[in-house]
């Protein structure tokens, strides 16, 4: 047998067993990617939910005791964004996971 085709031949092998670990990776990618997104819709649920009790809590506030709420608001607010622009792809987001 020739180096040609000793060499043509074990890059076809090469070539066959990364092909085999290239398809292992992105099923484990997409695995990664269903748990991720998983949790930041439980995680969106529960800023929700917050927001809206702490929504009740400011309605229900006198004049002076809702500028408190106020900054816990804004803060779920933020996660509330946060976790949309991940869900949907935005990249723009630099505190990734």
């Amino acid at each position: 047998m020739s180096t040609q085709l000793e060499y043509v031949q074990e890059l076809e092998r090469q070539l066959t067993a990364a092909k085999a670990q290239f398809e292992t990776l992105k099923a484990e990618k997409e695995k990664a990617l269903i748990v991720a997104q998983h949790e930041e819709i439980e995680n969106l649920e529960k800023y929700l939910d917050e927001a809206n009790v702490s929504l009740k809590d400011i309605a229900a506030a006198a004049d002076d005791a809702w500028h408190e709420l106020k900054a816990s608001v804004d803060n779920l607010m933020a996660n509330i964004n946060n976790s949309l622009k991940r869900l949907l792809g935005d990249t723009d987001n630099s505190s990734d996971s």
